[in-house]
C-alpha cells in the first residue's frame, strides 16, 4: 500500500509528446494480493478511488481490483453463509479470489491515444501503469484523460 496520488503538471513542451507518464496518477495507491477484501474497500473508501492494482511483495503487478468486482462478488456463496456475515467474509475472502488477474498494462511513454483506446472499446476505467520490472508505477483512469484533454491546445489532434 503506498501513499496518495498526485498528477505530474506537464509543461507546454512536455505536453505536445502526450505520454501518460505526465497524466497518470502516481504514486499508485495498491494493495498485495493477499489482502482481504475489507482492506481493499477501506483503501478505496479512504482514498476517493474506485480500482487498486494488485501486487506482490516486490510491486509486481498481478491484477486489478474494483468496487464493481467487490459488489459483484458472491460473498455469500464464497463462503458458505448467509448475507448476514457479509462483513466477516470481507476479512476472510482475499483480493486474489475477486481481483482480474494479469489485466493490460501500459508503460509510462505510452501515448494517451494508445491509453485510451482500448479502455472505450472495452468499457476498462483504469489500467496499471508499469516499468520495464512489471512494477506498479502509477495508474491512468478516464478521469485523468479527460484532464489531460481539456489542456490540450484548441485544435489539438
Amino acid at each position: 500500500m503506498t501513499t496518495p496520488r498526485q498528477h505530474t503538471t506537464p509543461t507546454a513542451a512536455a505536453s505536445a509528446t502526450r505520454e501518460l507518464r505526465y497524466w497518470m496518477s502516481a504514486p499508485p495507491v495498491t494493495i498485495n494480493l493477499a489482502a482481504p477484501l475489507g482492506d481493499a474497500l477501506a483503501l478505496m473508501c479512504e482514498h476517493d478511488i474506485r480500482r487498486l492494482p494488485v501486487v506482490t511483495d516486490t510491486g509486481e503487478l498481478r491484477g486489478i481490483i474494483t468496487q464493481g468486482d467487490i459488489r459483484g462478488a458472491d460473498l455469500p456463496r464464497l463462503g458458505g453463509v448467509d448475507a448476514g456475515e457479509i462483513a466477516d467474509l470481507l476479512r476472510r475472502v482475499n483480493v486474489y479470489e475477486v481481483m482480474t488477474a494479469d489485466p493490460v498494462a501500459v508503460t509510462p511513454r505510452t501515448t494517451l491515444r494508445d491509453a485510451a483506446l482500448p479502455m472505450i472499446e472495452g468499457k476498462i476505467g483504469g489500467r496499471p501503469v508499469v516499468d520495464e520490472r512489471h512494477t506498479v508505477v502509477g495508474i491512468v483512469t478516464g478521469s485523468d484523460l479527460f484532464e489531460a484533454l481539456v489542456h490540450q491546445p484548441d485544435g489539438a489532434p
